[in-house]
Formats: structure tokens, sequence, C-alpha cells
């Protein structure tokens, strides 16, 4: 598998504080799997909405190079937006349900790599996300791993620096490397790019 055939796409919980897809990068260069000057392609960006989200990946797959695995997050600066409401709940997990059918038929893409972020105070609706796009992912025709980063915030290192920036809505250095070094797992475990 090429290097420009791994796309990452979401928000900024991908792009603050940047480290995830770059250390997710290095894990694989010290493994083999990326050569020394390659990279995985990143197009996350700002506060997308999940809709925005699959677009990133419209556009990438639409390009001359197909798109073989995604590593994404997405939905929650919709229910941020929403204040946690049924609506914007249910909008960002149709969403997500639409964007995995349209990767299915596709046809390109032999893995999908997702995480949800922790509940924290200024993300409202995570809790009433969690199942719905779970249940999306298990039932994906290509195959979707799903990251919940809930258990990991909930039972941090005693070790480590706080997982949540000072914003309160992002990861910290330290939850970038958690996060990327989940993926990293989940990548080795089902020889995802490897």
């Amino acid at each position: 598998m090429e290097a420009n055939e791994v796309v990452w796409i979401g928000d900024t919980w991908i792009t603050i504080p940047g480290i995830q897809h770059t250390r997710v990068r290095d894990l694989a260069r010290v493994a083999g799997s990326l050569g020394p000057d390659e990279d995985y392609v990143n197009l996350a960006g700002p506060y997308l909405y999940m809709a925005d989200v699959a677009e990133l990946y419209d556009t990438r797959e639409a390009g001359e190079t197909q798109v073989k695995v995604v590593l994404m997050d997405g939905g929650t600066w919709d229910t941020i937006r929403g204040n946690g409401s049924d609506a914007s709940v249910n909008g960002a997990a149709n969403a997500f349900e639409q964007f995995l059918s349209k990767v299915a038929s596709d046809g390109t893409v032999e893995h999908i790599v997702y995480f949800l972020v922790p509940e924290l105070p200024l993300i409202p609706g995570v809790a009433a996300l969690r199942p719905r796009v779970r249940q999306a992912c298990e039932q994906s025709v290509v195959p979707c791993h799903f990251l919940d980063l809930q258990p990991l915030w909930a039972d941090p290192d005693p070790d480590d620096a706080e997982y949540t920036d000072s914003s309160g809505i992002q990861a910290s250095a330290e939850g970038a490397r958690v996060i990327a070094d989940e993926i990293w797992r989940i990548m080795q475990t089902y020889c995802i790019a490897q």
C-alpha cells in the first residue's frame, strides 16, 4: 500500500495539537511500514460537521489516487453547534452512516479507523452519539474499527499529564500521544497499511 492511499479526515481532534498524525507516521516509519520520507495524507480541518468530513473523503477519492485506509474522527462539532440536542446527535450519526455507505459503494477503502472524542463538559452529546456511531461501525460493510476515547480519558495514567488541554475541548500533547498510540495499535492488530 502506498502512503498517499492512507488519509486522515476529521476535525480539530486531529489537527490540535497536531502530533496525532505525525506520531502515527513516525511509528509507521520505525516499524518499516513507511519509508523515511513518506507520510500519510492529512486533510483534517478545523470545526467541521460530519458532512464536511465526508466531503474531504469525496474530494480525495475523486482524484487520481484512490483511498484505501481512512483514519478519522467527526460528529462532535455537529453536537457542539446543536448543544447536544437529539437533532444534532441524529444528524451527526446519520451523516456518518451515509459516509460509510458511500465508502462501501466506492469499493476502494479496505479499512476505516474512527475515533470518538471523550465526554467533556464543553462537548455535549458525546454519550448519546457513542452508541449510534459504534453500531454504524460494527455494521459497516467496510471494516470499521471504533476507538472510544472515553475509557482512556476516564482512567488516565497517573504519571502522565492531563489528556485535555487548557481549553477544555481539545487533546493535550499527552492526549494526542494516547490517540496516536491507540490508532497505531489498531493498525498493527488488523494489519492496516502494514
